[in-house]
């Protein structure tokens, strides 16, 4: 099991693993020729000359048993060429000194990103895979190349979670709040999760909204993780990264935010030279990847470290394609 880069021959093995994938995913492809444009924007972010975040993705692949079971994304300078719009959490305090009172009310307003951020996206498992390590791995690789990479990436790091949703997969936030702006037949079940953010941005007031007249179930679910999304909220918790007071203005889900340095996988990369192939005596377990850009693979095994050279399993050397000479990226 290991996670590597997608590349064109993917492409149909991947369309087969996503077409029936969560409706409420709103960074999956939607079509074959989709996954065509995005393994090929994937290729050209590794071959540009210039190392800056710049409009880039990078897709990567789980593959297991020669079978492509899950992928995972990244997307740097998101909202350079256009805002990103979502509702921001706050407190908005009403006093009166006549009256001799003071409250605060829990209100949610319009919130514009322009400031350009690398976004972490389209995770998705076949559901016969999920368990066993694969998700953390599919997930926590994009963090090694990161780390290996740092200048091709923003210095602020983002996460969106997705939102609370009904029994039918729709919205439970939108379902209420989209009462008060919208009529309901303007927009069919399939469609909700695929709405402009700039149309909703520019159709309702830019003034913050009280979450006390929203139905209780809307405003019990305001900035909490999906059942299903929960897994990942933890990990990147774990990863020290941590909830910003952003939510989805669709499912209302939180948005989590982290210093690209200070990313628990990437502050605790190391390059090191290999000492040798064969069983290791296990001191470690963790994250190896090697350290080729554009044949980046990495994998989760026992290793020996011994401060400076890493001793590996000798089957590495085909997972990872190495060389007698190579190095290798560890997480201690």
């Amino acid at each position: 099991m290991f996670v590597r880069l997608a590349k064109v021959k993917d492409c149909q093995e991947i369309y087969d693993l996503i077409k029936d994938g969560d409706s409420g995913m709103t960074t999956l492809p939607k079509s074959k020729d989709e996954v065509l444009e995005r393994i090929n924007w994937s290729k050209k972010s590794l071959n540009k000359k210039t190392k800056r975040p710049d409009k880039d993705s990078y897709l990567f692949v789980l593959k297991e048993n020669n079978k492509i079971v899950g992928i995972s994304a990244v997307y740097t300078s998101v909202s350079k060429n256009g805002t990103s719009i979502f509702f921001k959490q706050k407190k908005k305090k009403i006093s009166s000194k006549v009256f001799k009172f003071e409250k605060k009310l829990d209100v949610i307003q319009l919130h514009k990103v322009k400031k350009p951020y690398t976004e972490l996206g389209t995770l998705f498992l076949h559901p016969d895979f999920r368990g066993k390590g694969r998700g953390s791995l599919l997930s926590l690789a994009r963090f090694k190349f990161m780390a290996l990479w740092p200048e091709r990436f923003d210095h602020d790091v983002v996460a969106e979670i997705r939102g609370k949703v009904d029994k039918d997969d729709i919205s439970i936030f939108w379902k209420y709040f989209s009462k008060y702006f919208f009529d309901e037949e303007m927009f069919n079940n399939n469609e909700i999760s695929y709405i402009n953010n700039s149309f909703i941005a520019e159709s309702i007031p830019k003034h913050p909204f009280l979450v006390s007249p929203l139905n209780k179930s809307a405003q019990r679910i305001i900035g909490i993780p999906n059942d299903n999304a929960l897994p990942a909220f933890k990990m990147m918790e774990s990863q020290n990264f941590k909830p910003n007071g952003l939510v989805d203005i669709i499912d209302a889900g939180p948005c989590l935010d982290c210093n690209l340095s200070d990313i628990k996988t990437i502050k605790n990369n190391r390059s090191v030279k290999i000492k040798s192939f064969g069983l290791p005596e296990k001191q470690f377990s963790g994250l190896i990847s090697n350290t080729d850009l554009k044949g980046f693979r990495v994998v989760r095994s026992d290793f020996s470290f011994d401060g400076e050279k890493v001793s590996i399993h000798r089957n590495l050397m085909k997972s990872l394609k190495l060389g007698t000479n190579s190095k290798v990226a560890i997480n201690v």
